[in-house]
């Protein structure tokens, strides 16, 4: 007689089968996290390369002109501006490879006041990836600054101007007398719980082309808006400097170089954004916007 072995085919038990899962559900939820970090950095690489950008543009600018772009392209008397307007982010497209799109606007920055005057259906929908911060999931187009396309950087009128009675005070490089390493050019607004921005000035606000540093919230928004909601352009925190990278914005300053400046950095805890000129005191925001205060920013910076 032929003694037949049955052969059992080997498999997972239930409970082998649920440990693989649980495994792989550890690994999944260990390599999530890795993978936004890389997603962030590269984001912030690439925010960072815009500002370099800018900062050449700034640069050329200021070689070709012998003074930095106007904030806002007022005229002399600081009556008769057009709003919307022309700002610093139209006046260096040229410099960004972008002179067709602006001779396309045609802008009139010699007698400001006439036309043509900003609409959103002559280029200034056009979407411009200098502009746009990769980490800022808002819309391309600005619905609260007049369709125009949206931008996530503002400038510092302080250096750029023009100045409180909007007559025009943009400086050179040169006449920085803080030193431009100490100083503020350019930084980044949200537009996913913020106003953002946009590459021209709009009548809406003139937080359409600038920013300005708050009290407590240093340059985070603070308070932050209810869930689902967003700052507008009736809120003082419109003009705050925000970003969506952890922990704090990316600035360029007047000399070239990009800083990466966390929230925590100390501010006046009694400014308040809608003040301009910011208000003077030794804090190191204020001393970063401030280019003729004679105060350094602080140990912090």
């Amino acid at each position: 007689m032929v003694l037949v072995r049955s052969r059992r085919r080997a498999g997972f038990t239930l409970i082998e089968l649920l440990v693989v899962i649980a495994i792989i559900a550890i690994l999944i939820g260990l390599l999530l996290p890795a993978v936004q970090k890389v997603r962030e950095a590269a984001a912030r690489l690439k925010c960072s390369n815009n500002f370099k950008q800018m900062g050449l543009a700034m640069h050329s600018y200021n070689d070709t002109y012998n003074h930095l772009p106007a904030g806002w392209v007022a005229n002399a008397s600081g009556n008769g501006q057009p709003s919307p307007g022309w700002s610093w982010a139209t006046l260096i497209l040229p410099f960004l490879e972008q002179g067709n799109l602006y001779n396309q606007l045609n802008p009139d920055v010699s007698t400001p006041g006439g036309v043509p005057a900003p609409t959103a259906t002559n280029g200034l929908q056009a979407p411009l990836s200098v502009y746009r911060c990769p980490s800022d999931s808002g819309q391309a187009i600005n619905t609260q600054f007049q369709s125009y396309a949206t931008s996530n950087y503002v400038c510092n009128r302080e250096v750029l101007g023009p100045n409180v009675g909007n007559v025009p005070n943009a400086l050179s490089i040169q006449g920085i007398s803080d030193g431009s390493s100490n100083t503020i050019l350019v930084g980044e607004r949200e537009y996913v719980k913020n106003v953002g921005a946009v590459w021209v000035r709009s009548s809406a606000s003139s937080c359409s082309f600038e920013g300005r540093p708050g009290g407590s919230g240093g340059i985070s928004l603070s308070p932050q808006p209810a869930a689902g909601a967003t700052y507008n352009t009736g809120s003082a925190q419109r003009l705050a400097f925000s970003s969506q990278h952890t922990g704090g914005c990316l600035f360029l300053l007047g000399d070239g170089h990009v800083r990466f400046i966390n929230n925590g950095i100390s501010c006046d805890p009694s400014a308040d954004w809608t003040a301009f000129p910011a208000a003077t005191g030794n804090f190191s925001l204020q001393n970063a916007i401030h280019p003729a205060d004679g105060n350094p920013p602080g140990s912090d910076w």
